[in-house]
């Protein structure tokens, strides 16, 4: 040891570190020697550097006294080398009185949770059950403060000994009812009748798409059933959710007439919801694919116009100034029917006789849950689900006003989206189908044939108005290239991106065994 400090000390070596040190600066030089464990490098470089021996002479003293590892931790800790730090704090440990463990554990647990190092810490700790239970058990206390509840659900009830209470708190979070009662139950924990319907009620109110937002209902329905015996809420939910078979199933097996009438008189009312939705639907789809007609013939004519001038990306332009433009006098019209009405959802689960159907173009779901229930829904908390109070939107004066301009790349996108949304998509049309299936089955063979015929119609509508717009496509193609080719001109026919989107709309058929029925009865 004293050899190796009087090289240190040596010419050799002192120029050496003064050199290195013209390449680089005096700290990084010094927090490589201690990064090295070798404090006598670090105290050689310091002597040769600004910095204060009343701060590095003390605590090179200090970490030459220490244990080995408990030295390599402080080192790690300084330059922030956490992993490293904890493997040697660990070792610490190891090494340490008995009697000390316990404390000592508490301590690398503590820089754990600091430094987030869980993966680590099972690692080093993966042959101690209790302190690797410790770990798992704070882990998941870290992925509930970072919003991750499903990932702490996982790491709570993946504890040895699993970790009930985590588990009820993570479930909770993250709407998995399943896991939050079979925690309760585990733990010996009794639910009282408050707490069911509030976790059905939260369950049932969140917002999402159509699919989801059903099975959310059925999922209420279970837990109102099977833990908080509440048979009315229960059918209230499946009625909600269209689930007519499943809630006359329920009804007929607590022997509960009444609430089968109930079920029947939601199907049937739901039924008048889709047939003046469905009406609405083909009517607007007509409408909008006629100005559409209009609009898509001076966007090719932008397109190419724009072309021949040699601008690039044409069908982004939205000035439409320089083309003739054709008719517009059904466009303000349709406009506000496209941005607003009744282009929507059908019979919003959560409502049964009294349905607002509404929908925004650019609307992310195509079918979303609004409305409020109606009369035929228990009488509790639930009847205050879904009423939010509707703000009103600001409208700007003057020429302030934003208005979509006619024949413009921008009302070409609202027409296409409203046409997209025009025809109900394939969970609404398994729900009408379910619909159909279930009138005809009680009895109700107007109502289902009047809700059959309302989506023929539909169906329809769209069919014919896409044939005749086609027709008069080709048509209006082929006059062009005979006159084009009389002056001499071979032009490629311009097509916009949107188009064969648009062409391709068509209204998904009912399902197959609504069809044969009904090739018998009409």
């Amino acid at each position: 040891q004293s050899k190796r400090k009087s090289i240190l000390l040596s010419e050799h070596v002192q120029s050496s570190i003064q050199y290195l040190a013209f390449l680089a600066d005096y700290e990084l030089i010094f927090n490589t020697a201690i990064g090295m464990y070798d404090f006598d490098l670090a105290k050689a470089v310091a002597r040769h550097s600004q910095m204060d021996p009343k701060v590095y002479l003390p605590m090179l003293k200090r970490w030459r006294e220490l244990p080995e590892d408990t030295a390599r931790y402080e080192v790690d800790v300084k330059l922030k080398r956490y992993e490293s730090a904890l493997r040697h704090l660990v070792a610490a440990g190891q090494v340490a009185e008995e009697l000390a463990m316990e404390d000592h554990f508490e301590k690398c647990l503590k820089f754990i949770k600091e430094h987030g190092l869980h993966k680590l810490g099972l690692e080093l700790f993966k042959d101690d059950k209790t302190n690797c239970r410790s770990i798992m058990v704070s882990l998941g206390e870290h992925l509930l403060l970072e919003r991750k509840p499903e990932e702490a659900l996982a790491i709570f009830l993946a504890a040895n000994p699993r970790h009930l209470d985590g588990g009820k708190r993570a479930s909770r979070s993250c709407g998995d009812w399943r896991a939050y009662f079979a925690c309760c139950a585990e733990d010996g924990e009794t639910v009282d009748d408050d707490t069911i319907t509030a976790i059905a009620e939260s369950i049932s109110s969140k917002v999402c798409n159509m699919r989801e937002q059903r099975d959310n209902y059925a999922s209420a329905a279970s837990i109102l059933l099977d833990y908080g015996e509440d048979v009315a809420y229960a059918i209230d939910m499946l009625v909600s959710a269209h689930l007519w078979s499943e809630g006359r199933r329920i009804a007929h097996l607590h022997e509960r007439i009444d609430l089968v009438k109930k079920v029947v008189d939601g199907s049937a009312s739901y039924a008048r919801t889709c047939i003046e939705d469905l009406a609405e639907r083909a009517s607007t789809f007509v409408k909008t694919i006629e100005r559409y007609a209009e609009v898509i013939v001076i966007r090719r004519d932008a397109i190419r116009e724009a072309e021949e001038a040699g601008i690039l990306d044409t069908h982004l332009d939205d000035s439409a100034s320089m083309f003739s433009m054709q008719s517009t006098a059904s466009n303000t019209s349709l406009r506000s029917t496209a941005s607003g009405s009744s282009v929507g959802s059908v019979g919003s689960v959560g409502s049964v006789a009294s349905v607002s159907t509404v929908i925004s173009v650019g609307a992310t779901s195509t079918f979303s849950f609004t409305g409020e229930v109606d009369l035929l829904k228990h009488n509790s908390k639930f009847n205050n689900l879904g009423k939010k109070k509707k703000k009103k939107k600001s409208r700007k004066k003057g020429s302030a006003a934003r208005r979509t301009k006619p024949g413009s790349e921008e009302e070409l996108k609202e027409l296409v989206t409203a046409l997209g949304h025009g025809c109900p998509d394939e969970h609404y049309v398994a729900v009408i189908s379910e619909t159909v299936t279930f009138l005809l089955q009680c009895d109700k063979l107007s109502m289902a044939t009047l809700l059959f015929e309302s989506y023929k119609e539909l169906s329809e509508a769209v069919a014919q108005s896409q044939s005749a717009r086609l027709g008069r496509d080709k048509e209006e193609k082929e006059e062009r290239e005979k006159r084009e080719r009389k002056e001499g001109r071979f032009n490629d026919f311009v097509e916009h991106p949107c188009e064969k989107d648009i062409n391709a709309i068509i209204c998904k058929p009912l399902q197959g065994c609504v069809q044969s029925t009904f090739s018998f009865l009409l």
